[in-house]
């Protein structure tokens, strides 16, 4: 797919969006492209990554507030922007805190795992269901399995008869016999017990897929109005970083090659069956492909005037601290148009001290974009006269 960085992606999404339905819901955009989604979705994870690497862009950008925040675990006060600027690194978040409800969110359908789950748990019981069985059906039958040795037994020890695949699958059933045994002190009832254990169940796993890995986003245009106007810039109060691109510089590899373009499209893909079909398996490759395929790389086709790329990296490490890694070098700084001259001090003197080149954004005269300031901001005189 080739993108023109520098396209009406507007008028890409007004053209998009007024196609066929059945059409529409066939595309997607990636990476400023008109894309078939079935085409994407077929490449996997090698031609994905290497077909996003040939039309990457060779700048990337990321719009900063520049206000500060309360740090979660000292109560302090602190600029991440600034940070962020001063130290060049970008800071990996759960995506769980983005503005999108459905950004990342997996799409798991409960009734349907509910079913897989019930099949699954039966076969280790040892008790023969048909598939096609409704779940009720199913239930039944493994809450017989488990009331019989219960009674007989005081417990739910060794109530799966089948030797697990693996030890996150033998975690999983004492997880399971023990979670029945608390819900049934709480109800009474076997069947309830088993209902309120795969709610759970469920809740945890789609947690732990949202949990996998940690993202950053970055957009391909430091003249975005809809960027600088929003929460990103803080209202064209905040600054944005250029970053180059450096693709054969092996200090920059790890973050060069777990970068890709956003997938705007449609519909959301349905995961249940594969996702289902991995837990209790450990986490492969392929199993976190589908995650960042079908998840945090795919977003509502309302969103694609953001052109967005994202750094994704599988980090659960509890200091917060290993979420800041180092970025490519910052080659150019941008300062919001309504940034106070107190504020753009600031982040002049930084900029003077890393030698990073830096430039102000004004409103175009005769259009509605954002362009360049052709006045030097040391030599503007809002600037100066602030100085006095």
């Amino acid at each position: 797919y080739n993108g023109d960085y520098h396209m009406d992606i507007p008028n890409l999404i007004a053209n998009f969006q007024q196609l066929a339905p059945e059409f529409a819901s066939s595309y997607c955009i990636v990476n400023g492209a008109i894309m078939n989604l079935n085409e994407i979705q077929n490449m996997g994870y090698d031609e994905f990554s290497f077909r996003s690497k040939i039309n990457m862009p060779l700048r990337l950008y990321r719009y900063y507030p520049n206000k500060k925040d309360i740090d979660k675990e000292t109560g302090e006060e602190i600029n991440y922007s600034i940070q962020a600027l001063e130290h060049n690194t970008v800071f990996l978040q759960s995506p769980t805190a983005f503005d999108d409800v459905y950004d990342s969110d997996i799409n798991i359908d409960y009734p349907a795992y509910e079913h897989l789950r019930l099949i699954e748990y039966c076969k280790r019981c040892g008790i023969e269901v048909n598939s096609d069985q409704p779940s009720q059906a199913i239930g039944d039958a493994l809450v017989k399995a488990l009331w019989e040795h219960y009674i007989a037994n005081g417990n739910l020890n060794n109530v799966f008869t089948k030797t697990p695949d693996s030890e996150i699958e033998q975690l999983t059933n004492q997880i399971f016999e023990q979670k029945i045994l608390i819900e049934l002190c709480n109800t009474h009832d076997f069947c309830l017990a088993l209902s309120k254990t795969l709610q759970d169940e469920y809740s945890d796993y789609i947690s732990q897929l949202k949990t996998t890995f940690r993202t950053v986003c970055f957009a391909t245009t430091p003249y975005s109005q809809l960027m600088w106007g929003g929460a990103y810039a803080n209202f064209h109060n905040g600054f944005c970083v250029e970053y180059t691109v450096l693709p054969n510089d092996e200090t920059y590899k790890e973050v060069y090659y777990n970068l890709f373009p956003m997938i705007y499209c449609k519909v959301r893909p349905n995961m249940t069956l594969r996702l289902v079909a991995a837990k209790d398996k450990g986490m492969t490759k392929e199993t976190l492909w589908d995650i960042y395929f079908h998840g945090v790389l795919r977003k509502s086709i309302d969103w694609a005037f953001q052109n967005e790329w994202r750094l994704l990296l599988p980090l659960r490490s509890k200091n917060v601290a290993d979420y800041n890694v180092k970025f490519f070098p910052i080659s150019k700084v941008y300062l919001g148009n309504r940034m106070v001259p107190e504020e753009r001090g600031k982040i002049i003197d930084i900029c003077h001290s890393k030698n990073i080149p830096y430039i102000g954004v004004k409103r175009s005269p005769s259009v509605f974009e954002m362009q360049d300031c052709e006045i030097r901001c040391e030599d503007c005189p809002q600037y100066v006269n602030s100085k006095k």
